[in-house]
């Protein structure tokens, strides 16, 4: 593909004010947007308050070329920062929606996954912070993607900042995505009459509006970050939003199967995701800490010495080993690629040792491969992903004329997932004693195990350095932002239509992100005041890195004793807490609390 693709591109912020009244006898006042204007909009309307917004000017071809890339690349996307002010009288609240135009684009950019937007509170990526996300997939003149659904903006609200993305991924590889042109508008209204109510499937009410800063635990400092029942925001708009519980809540709880459980979160298909909570006494539920809300404890896989073992299941191992610096010859020969003949690997783009590897291990970065010869010639090649003083040489074998990603690869996706983790087998064996009969009350829900590359670090052979591989999760850490996203090589689910197809029973783990979102935190402040807090260790499904300190070890994700996430050596010893999902469509009772916790039926 031509890296040189440029698209031509202008982007408006908009807005003629437009004053009305709804309806004759309602005392509501709304502002919207209906036309364009160049540099910046304000809209004013009645005396009660006031709405506006700033977007900048327009955006055109000779600003900016945009090609395949990240959304952070200054030279090939757009962030547009945008700022929007509120007055209003002191007991009043107002609700503003945004949204972004579109005013035209061409039909082949349209066809694209990968022409991609996002709102986010955060100025340094379009991960972090997210209010809003999507494609343009499908779009055409006059379709208007949501920003900010009923944004809640009480009197004490200033200026409040945003920044819109908007790039082509760097996963496009389409050449009829060249050439093509777009023109965007941003358009909004903003009203102070109280929307409607929105009731999980359960009957709670939920909080629709409240904004959640992910990057803090949901209380720290003595301040609340969320107790109740949130919209996750990037689902708002969708047909079946998600709904989670987040901080020191006590009306979630569920008996059910025999056994008491906390609702996590409803799913996108409206069902609701339970995590298993203890056994019930006297018909109440009331177990909150240690080994009484466990079935149990395991480690994640006992195995430990390749990427392998972060699977829920896994298949293909490739097992790392280590060449100490005595053992590494002053004459190897190091390469960047190599040719595979049908039955020997040849180096190709070499560097010869240096002479001591107290100096080769600074300079081969982009030399990753050897035959540990003198020839750059061998049946089984070699791939150093991590290179140092001490322990030397990290690395695996390559055969069958394989290479790394090829490898990465079969380690880590579901073609490869024909072996239970020690944990799957723990809660496979746990749910088939105790639930098979209520398998038909269950939706086969995903149950994500993401092992996408969040960091290639030294698995890059292309000047890759540092002793981390880092998976998906590692995103937690770095932006602050859970996901619901989960790709279909890593959805656990029994039936392949919306996911792998591997599992046999539909039961699963907690991930990451389910905790973040219930107001835990990763590696940074610590929270004993919501409801999935136990005092005591359990497991996520979400990886987190391939290597530990003085050893190598596959590293997911723990729900700490602390209360926040901690990385944990897979072959490490925890809690077990299974998760499974009710189908929606069932009949609620209770109040959820736990002496009356919530049942449900189905006819």
């Amino acid at each position: 593909m031509n890296n040189k693709q440029k698209l031509f591109i202008i982007i408006i912020a908009t807005a003629i004010v437009s004053c009305l009244v709804i309806g004759a006898t309602f005392a509501y006042w709304t502002w919207s947007t209906n036309s364009a204007q160049v540099t910046s909009v304000t809209f004013t309307v009645a005396s009660g308050f006031t709405c506006s917004a700033d977007g900048g000017g327009s955006i055109t071809s000779n600003d900016i070329q945009l090609v395949p890339g990240e959304c952070t690349n200054a030279t090939s996307a757009i962030k547009r920062t945008i700022t929007i002010n509120t007055t209003q009288d002191s007991d009043k609240v107002i609700y503003l929606d945004m949204k972004l135009k579109v005013d035209s684009i061409s039909a082949n950019l349209s066809a694209s996954q990968n022409f991609k937007y996002a709102l986010t509170t955060s100025s340094d990526s379009c991960e972090s912070g997210t209010m809003a996300e999507g494609t343009f997939n499908g779009a055409s003149a006059n379709d208007e993607l949501p920003l900010l659904t009923k944004e809640q903006y009480l009197s004490s609200t200033t200026d409040d900042t945003f920044y819109l993305w908007i790039w082509l991924d760097k996963k496009e590889t389409n050449s009829n995505t060249m050439n093509q042109t777009f023109k965007l508008s941003i358009t909004g209204s903003c009203t102070d009459q109280e929307p409607a109510k929105t009731y999980a499937p359960w009957g709670a009410e939920v909080d629709m509006y409240k904004r959640i800063d992910f990057s803090k635990p949901s209380s720290y400092n003595s301040e609340s970050n969320g107790q109740g029942l949130y919209v996750f925001k990037t689902t708002l708009n969708d047909a079946t939003p998600i709904y989670y519980y987040r901080g020191a809540v006590a009306d979630n709880n569920v008996l059910f199967g025999g056994f008491c459980w906390k609702i996590v979160r409803s799913t996108e298909t409206g069902g609701t995701k339970l995590i298993y909570n203890g056994i019930p006494t006297s018909g109440e539920c009331t177990a909150t800490t240690g080994t009484d809300t466990q079935i149990g404890t395991s480690v994640f896989n006992t195995s430990k010495n390749s990427p392998a073992y972060v699977g829920y299941m896994y298949g293909t191992v490739y097992t790392d080993s280590n060449k100490q610096p005595s053992e590494l010859a002053t004459s190897y020969k190091y390469g960047n690629r190599f040719t595979y003949d049908g039955t020997n690997y040849t180096l190709v783009d070499t560097k010869d040792s240096t002479g001591t590897w107290n100096t080769d291990y600074l300079t081969l970065n982009n030399y990753h491969y050897t035959c540990f010869n003198t020839s750059g010639t061998c049946s089984s090649l070699y791939y150093i992903y991590y290179m140092s003083l001490t322990p030397g040489a990290r690395y695996i074998t390559l055969t069958n004329g394989k290479s790394v990603e090829q490898a990465l690869d079969e380690m880590l996706t579901s073609s490869s997932n024909t072996i239970n983790s020690d944990i799957k087998i723990v809660v496979d064996n746990w749910y088939n004693a105790n639930l098979t009969s209520y398998t038909s009350n269950l939706e086969d829900a995903i149950w994500c195990n993401d092992r996408s590359i969040f960091d290639l670090s030294g698995w890059n052979p292309n000047g890759g350095t540092g002793k981390y591989l880092w998976f998906g999760p590692r995103r937690l850490s770095s932006y602050r932002m859970p996901s619901l996203h989960c790709t279909i090589n890593d959805s656990f689910t029994v039936s392949s239509s919306n996911g792998n197809g591997d599992l046999t029973y539909p039961v699963g783990l907690i991930t990451g992100d389910e905790l973040i979102m219930a107001g835990s935190h990763v590696q940074g402040y610590n929270n004993n005041t919501f409801y999935l807090y136990t005092n005591s260790g359990y497991w996520s499904s979400s990886p987190q890195s391939y290597w530990a300190t003085n050893d190598f070890f596959p590293q997911l994700l723990i729900m700490h004793i602390t209360g926040g996430m901690q990385p944990y050596v897979d072959n490490g010893t925890s809690g077990v807490r299974p998760m499974i999902s009710l189908k929606s469509g069932g009949t609620w009772s209770g109040s959820g609390t736990s002496t009356d916790p919530y049942t449900v039926s189905y006819s």
